[in-house]
This record gives structure tokens, sequence and C-alpha cells, in this order.
């Protein structure tokens, strides 16, 4: 009876999980510019493809794929890429702002009222009522300027040997001569003295 129980409250557990991850993956594929039960006036960013590069896309209409919260005054990407399951917005009445072919693969900002879903398949995608549209440039970030190699200092200059000085010719040995003389004197006293007392 016990696993009976436990196997019950597991499949109600894993079934509430479900339920609970769809909306949210749901939600998830319109950039979240708002709340899905919520529509209004939005103007998005993103990159201009036909319906059908996205999943859930319709061939004949065109989708802004990746939309972000706009306006923006340009992007830092230069390549408009897109993935088919990433976000998207399907565009309804593209003409009433003159979106053409040729803005396919390109940076838009377009404002316009996004419709509420209640749909929760995530490959049903929300439609945005286009009122203006215009492109966006694209400014990549300038690289990081590197900085100069420094310089080592220059070495200092060397500096010339002293030229060697002369003494004047004005000395002689005369007084060396004369210390010597003394100091011989002084050991012959001291050697007299000695050999007296030794006799002594």
């Amino acid at each position: 009876m016990t696993l009976q129980s436990l196997y019950g409250a597991t499949v109600v557990v894993v079934a509430l999980s479900v339920m609970a991850v769809e909306p949210a993956y749901a939600q998830r594929r319109d950039g979240s510019l708002l709340p899905q039960d919520k529509s209004g006036q939005v103007t998005a960013v993103g990159c201009l493809v036909k319906g059908n590069a996205v999943r859930g896309g319709k061939a004949d209409k065109y989708t802004l794929g990746r939309p972000k919260k706009g306006p923006v005054a340009s992007v830092a990407e230069a390549t408009c890429t897109v993935e088919t399951g990433a976000d998207a917005l399907t565009l309804d009445n593209p003409e009433k702002a003159s979106v053409t072919d040729a803005m396919l693969g390109k940076w838009v900002e377009i404002t316009g009222k996004l419709e509420s879903e209640t749909d929760k398949d995530p490959d049903n995608l929300r439609e945005l009522d286009v009122l203006s549209a215009k492109m966006v440039p694209v400014v990549l970030p300038k690289p990081a300027a590197t900085p100069a190699p420094a310089r080592e200092p220059a070495p200092a200059p060397a500096a010339a040997a002293p030229e060697p000085r002369h003494l004047p010719k004005t000395a002689s040995q005369l007084p060396a001569m004369g210390l010597a003389g003394l100091l011989s004197l002084a050991a012959g006293l001291m050697l007299r003295s000695f050999r007296l007392r030794q006799q002594a």
C-alpha cells in the first residue's frame, strides 16, 4: 500500500513539473518583451528574416529574430544571423512601415503592438503588428589600443677616464733617505744596549 502511494505522488509531481516548465519555455521564444497574457505597444530590435528561417514561423511572413527591448542607437554585432530555435516574433502588416526584402539579414528596430499569447505551444510565435520600422546602424567596438613597448632609457654616456696627474718635479728623495738613516741609527742603539745587558 505504501509503494502505491509513493508511486502516485511521484506521478503527480512529475506531471506538475512538466506543466510548469512548458509555459516558461514558451515565453522564452518572444524575447520576454511583455508577459504572454498581456498585449501592448513595444519597441523591439532584432534580425529581420523570412518566417521559415525559425521554427514555428510562416514562410509568407517576415520574422524578427532574437528580439530585444529597444530603442537602441546602434548594435555592436556585424552579422545578423538567427538559429532555428531562436526567439522570434511574427510581423503583421509590415507594409505599413515599408518593410521589404532589402532589409532581410539586417538589424531593424520595429515599433508596434505585441499581441498576447495564450497558446502554450512554444512553436506558436507571438505576433507584432508593425507601426514603424527602421534600420539600426552597426557600430563595431574599437579594438583596445595596444600600448607602445616601453623604450629603455638611453645609457648614460661613459665618463671619460681621468687623465693621469704628474707630480711636480720639485720633490726630492732626501727626506726619505734621512728617515731611513734615522731608523738605522735607532736600530743600532737598541742592539748595542741589548748586548751590554747580556755581558753584565
